[in-house]
């Protein structure tokens, strides 16, 4: 069963959390855009599992934040490549 996207408008991110508590976003922002986040769950958590291999072991979803967090890790080390 695939989750409903939400209609709240936002800035939506692909997220991560570890064990921890510790949490990072990791693909966004999605600007009113929580589908495109949601589709880009999958490819978000394969990227972090070549990336950390303790990657396995943590949480992936998505978030939403009234203000621009700016872009996501993966979106920044892919700006840099």
């Amino acid at each position: 069963m695939s989750q409903a996207p939400d209609t709240k408008p936002g800035f939506y991110y692909v997220s991560v959390v570890k064990g921890s508590g510790d949490y990072r976003l990791l693909k966004g922002p999605f600007q009113n855009d929580h589908a495109g986040a949601l589709a880009a769950v999958d490819a978000a958590k394969g990227r972090a599992l070549e990336l950390d291999p303790r990657a396995s072991w943590y949480a992936y979803g998505t978030c939403r934040t009234e203000e621009d967090m700016g872009p996501g890790i993966l979106d920044k080390m892919e700006a840099t490549q």
